[in-house]
């Protein structure tokens, strides 16, 4: 019975074989049956019928028994296809099948976004951009947008897997960050104001350019640049504060000026100095101080003027004779000056005396000295003439002057005093006087052994 029943199931394959070999043969000599002529879009499909590979499409398959029959298309990067055809006895029919690609799934992103894509020529749409029917296999993608230079990328779909890719577009200019400190200065590039910073300079021209920062105080800054496309720089830099002009006049000038106690110089000042708040004190003799408080802005000009208040007063000295000494609370302040042929001096002036009580004395060997105390008001004038007398002394001629050879023109004495003009005044007598001019002197001698009797 084993035996028997082994013997079946053998001959049960058999026939089945026999069936489907019979059923779908390829047989361009032989008409049997009906026929089905298989195309496909593409072409080149491999057709299996009834499991059996007829080869590439189009293709004729023969012999075609009558009923029911599957066919598939398969190609590479193309889903496959499935279609039951019905068939007569010697019926010749035509079969069309369409194969859809198979595709995959790309999200394109780019920076910038907003990129238009073309995909293999054709434009698909703008990134953020998702493509959910890629066909397998590779694309050529390209990405552009306005102001940056197109790219072209190469991608392999090859399953269904999603795909991420991320394109960034460089700039077809270059970009340049502009900052400073302080903030706040204009801007301008190659001659055209365009801002102030801190500010970010886009669409800069592949070539040289001249950047200039400009702020109200400051030393202006400048640079030459190069840049080429899809470059990124930038330009930072600290200002060099300009130095404030300061400006100092007093009534009189010549004033002493002082910055935060700091003897500066005399007016009229001009000069430059750091920014900052002062304290100005202007003094001048015989005047009261006064202070005041200036702030010196940045680059900019300060100025300012003192008039002075007169706290002192005038003395103005004659004496007779000329020649006298003269001091002020024992300061010497001069020597009062002879006048042509006169007795009495020219006045001398003692200006910016402080107010008060104050002590003058007058002083010339031979004479007796004379002291007198003043009082002082400011802005006050006090006119003085003060008369000093000679010591009694010895008469002792101590010179010989000539003015001839004659003895009446030789004559002996002391001198009393020489004026500007060059006369000489000589004591020939006690009490007794001769004025000479230096026309009239041949010759003046010294008496060197003159001695007081």
């Amino acid at each position: 019975m084993p035996g028997r029943k082994s013997s079946l199931s053998l001959l049960a394959v058999t026939l089945t074989i026999g069936l489907v070999l019979s059923a779908c043969r390829l047989d361009r000599d032989t008409l049997r049956g009906g026929q089905l002529y298989v195309t496909s879009t593409p072409a080149d499909a491999t057709l299996i019928c009834d499991g059996v590979n007829m080869g590439q499409t189009p293709a004729t398959v023969m012999d075609v028994v009558a009923g029911e029959h599957l066919l598939i298309l398969r190609k590479s990067g193309y889903r496959e296809v499935r279609k039951t055809v019905g068939t007569q006895p010697s019926e010749r029919q035509a079969v069309d099948l369409k194969l859809e690609p198979q595709t995959g799934l790309l999200l394109i992103l780019s920076a910038p976004s907003g990129a238009d894509i073309d995909l293999n020529g054709v434009s698909v749409g703008k990134t953020p951009l998702y493509l959910h029917d890629a066909p397998f296999g590779q694309h050529r993608i390209t990405a552009s947008a306005p102001g940056h230079l197109p790219r072209v990328i190469t991608v392999t779909v090859a399953d269904q897997m999603p795909q991420k890719i991320e394109i960034n577009l460089m700039s077809d200019s270059a970009r340049i960050m502009v900052e400073t400190a302080p903030t706040g200065a204009v801007i301008t590039l190659d001659g055209a104001a365009i801002g102030k910073t801190p500010q970010n300079l886009s669409a800069i021209a592949s070539g040289k350019h001249k950047i200039e920062l400009a702020l109200p105080g400051y030393s202006p800054f400048q640079k030459e640049f190069s840049v080429q496309a899809g470059d990124q720089h930038t330009i930072k830099t600290t200002l060099a504060a300009l130095p404030g002009k300061l400006i100092v006049l007093s009534t009189p000038p010549g004033a002493r000026i002082y910055l935060n106690d700091q003897y500066k110089a005399e007016t009229p000042l001009s000069a430059d100095v750091p920014a900052g708040q002062y304290a100005i004190r202007v003094e001048a003799r015989g005047f009261d101080p006064q202070t005041r408080t200036n702030t010196v802005v940045i680059g900019m000009e300060s100025s300012l003027e003192f008039n002075l208040v007169k706290s002192s007063g005038t003395i103005l000295i004659s004496t007779e004779p000329p020649g006298i000494g003269v001091y002020l609370d024992g300061e010497f302040r001069g020597t009062t000056r002879g006048q042509l042929q006169r007795s009495i001096s020219e006045q001398l002036t003692l200006d910016f005396v402080p107010r008060g009580k104050r002590m003058l004395q007058f002083t010339r060997p031979g004479y007796f000295n004379i002291t007198r105390t003043v009082d002082i008001q400011p802005k006050q004038t006090v006119i003085l003439h003060e008369k000093l007398k000679l010591r009694p002394v010895p008469f002792v001629p101590s010179v010989v002057i000539r003015t001839g050879q004659n003895a009446e023109d030789t004559f002996r004495g002391i001198i009393r005093e020489r004026f500007d003009n060059g006369n000489i005044k000589l004591e020939i007598e006690p009490g007794i006087f001769k004025t000479f001019t230096p026309n009239e002197v041949l010759s003046i001698e010294s008496i060197t052994n003159a001695v007081a009797p």
